[in-house]
């Protein structure tokens, strides 16, 4: 999944039930995602849309918040 070619629709009805959409797959909180430079896996504990190009993703890993960051380039 290449960064360059990324789509990012987001829906923001409420804050806990929101929903990113990213190369035709749909994420919310709860779901698994891998960041793309790190290949680090974590779950989705909140999505803060930044922009239309850019989104913070709240990751739990291991146990530890990490947030990563995803641009359309």
């Amino acid at each position: 999944m290449s960064v360059h070619s990324a789509i990012i629709q987001l829906t923001t009805k409420e804050k806990d039930n929101n929903k990113m959409t990213l190369e035709n797959r749909t994420y919310q909180v709860g779901d698994l995602f891998t960041t793309q430079r790190s290949k680090v896996t974590g779950t989705i504990k909140e999505i803060v849309p930044v922009n239309a190009r850019t989104t913070r993703v709240k990751l739990a890993v291991d146990g530890k918040d990490r947030w990563t960051t995803v641009t359309i380039k």
